[in-house]
């Protein structure tokens, strides 16, 4: 099983990768999908979910959470020549689904991952309701919506974005 910071500094090497390719969207695409750089996110995802399923450390597997919860939403958000995400197995997304579910039901999680659902949601949420549904979404963004949780987009913390891979990123831009 490979830790988060392996998992993140894979990311930032797929991602290095494909800030290489130029031209049109159609030649960095081809340049990608040639380099078989596309090959690697969902093995990325993949290892994120082995994490959340498997690992004993609660903060960990919420992080790893976060983070396939993550990249299955930008995965449909933005153009794979830009995100390095091509396809994700739609298995594996829907299992993102459900573990989340089950963590927003037992109570596994925290302010930020609401912060962070309640934005995702907002903007694009066909990825929650065409894979889960994630039913129980709508009353755990309620306080977001409502104004009730102090900042409604969540801070990256004090780890940098090399720590949290596309997710880092995406946070420290806004």
């Amino acid at each position: 099983m490979l830790s988060l910071e392996a998992l993140g500094n894979w990311e930032m090497a797929v991602l290095a990768s494909i800030k290489g390719a130029s031209g049109t969207a159609d030649e960095r695409d081809a340049q990608i999908t040639r380099s078989g750089m596309y090959a690697e996110y969902p093995a990325i995802f993949g290892a994120y979910l082995e994490l959340v399923r498997l690992c004993a450390d609660e903060a960990i597997a919420l992080e790893a959470l976060k983070r396939a919860v993550f990249l299955a939403w930008w995965s449909f958000s933005v153009p794979s020549v830009d995100s390095g995400i091509a396809e994700l197995p739609e298995s594996n997304v829907r299992e993102t689904m459900q573990l989340l579910e089950s963590a927003i039901v037992s109570g596994r999680t925290d302010d930020e991952l609401r912060s962070m659902l309640a934005w995702y949601h907002s903007r694009f949420g066909y990825v929650f309701d065409h894979f889960g549904p994630v039913r129980e979404l709508e009353a755990f963004v309620r306080a977001v919506r409502d104004g009730l949780v102090a900042d409604a987009r969540p801070a990256a913390t004090a780890r940098s974005s090399a720590d949290r891979g596309q997710l880092g990123i995406y946070w420290n831009a806004r």
